[in-house]
């Protein structure tokens, strides 16, 4: 599945200005939007040991022991860590973290259990006629799979020959999410908008 780059996210937001609401300390609420505009638009809500960003790209809470997270995720190259900041979100549940952050992906499922169906050929012994048969089976069963329902049962109920997928890691199917990896880019740009503007007040005498 695709995912924005970093030259997608700037070109979506490089009419935004940022307007900041609270600015005090670890506690702050900065809006960066587009004038007159709300696509794309976001806030980053900051406290003690949390950040928090909403908008219409969605809304993730982070928590963390840095006492302040822009120092957490502060990079003036606009590099993201995204399998490193998806440990750190809150939610209500370990099903609702993971999905707030990847989704399956049915490609993906495809190559791992080609990998899967690989790593057992390279270390079994079959004949030319039983190979071509379970290779068989395979493409028809799995790699033919149009929707994510009918390659998980396809996957959970392969059986030929002594193999099956009995160890597949279903984890490795799942892919980040178009709009987690959009509000990762969001949190540094943001981040680095509010150090400029810090910097520039303190350029012309303002606090």
């Amino acid at each position: 599945m695709t995912q924005p780059t970093l030259e997608r996210f700037l070109d979506d937001v490089k009419h935004h200005e940022i307007k900041v609401h609270q600015n005090n300390g670890v506690d702050r609420h900065l809006t960066l939007e587009k004038s007159g505009g709300c696509y794309h638009s976001f806030n980053i809500t900051t406290f003690p040991h949390y950040l928090v960003i909403t908008g219409n790209m969605g809304a993730l809470i982070f928590s963390q022991s840095h006492y302040d997270l822009f120092d957490f995720f502060r990079n003036d190259d606009l590099k993201i860590n995204p399998d490193d900041w998806a440990k750190q979100i809150e939610s209500t549940s370990y099903e609702a973290k993971i999905n707030s952050y990847s989704e399956f992906d049915i490609d993906e499922t495809k190559k791992v259990a080609r990998k899967y169906l690989d790593d057992y050929l390279k270390n079994i012994a079959l004949s030319h006629d039983e190979k071509s048969n379970l290779l068989a089976e395979f493409n028809r069963k799995i790699l033919c799979a149009e929707d994510e329902w009918k390659i998980v049962d396809a996957i959970r109920n392969f059986e030929l020959d002594n193999f099956d997928f009995e160890y597949f890691c279903w984890e490795d199917c799942r892919t980040h999410r178009y709009d987690y990896i959009w509000l990762c880019y969001a949190i540094v740009w943001g981040i680095k908008k509010f150090d400029e503007l810090n910097q520039d007040g303190k350029n012309h005498g303002r606090t």
